[in-house]
């Protein structure tokens, strides 16, 4: 989440810097392609745990064919 965050002893508030905020806004696309696993309470975490394998199966497909394509180019 980009917001301002306490620290450990809740004493000061840490604004976020220019880092965090590209970095949010970069990575936004992944955070809301993961959103659509379910809650582990559904199911017993069976839905949840099988979603997430076959997403992060088809990412490594998905890097693997684009490292293949690079390795071919260069």
């Amino acid at each position: 989440m980009l917001g301002p965050s306490l620290d450990e002893d809740d004493l000061i508030i840490n604004q976020p810097n220019l880092k965090d905020a590209i970095m949010h806004f970069l990575l936004i696309t992944w955070k809301l392609f993961f959103s659509m696993i379910p809650p582990v309470k559904t199911g017993g975490g069976w839905p949840a745990f099988f979603i997430a394998l076959a997403m992060v199966g088809g990412i490594t497909a998905i890097v693997g064919d684009v490292a293949e394509l690079l390795g071919c180019t260069l």
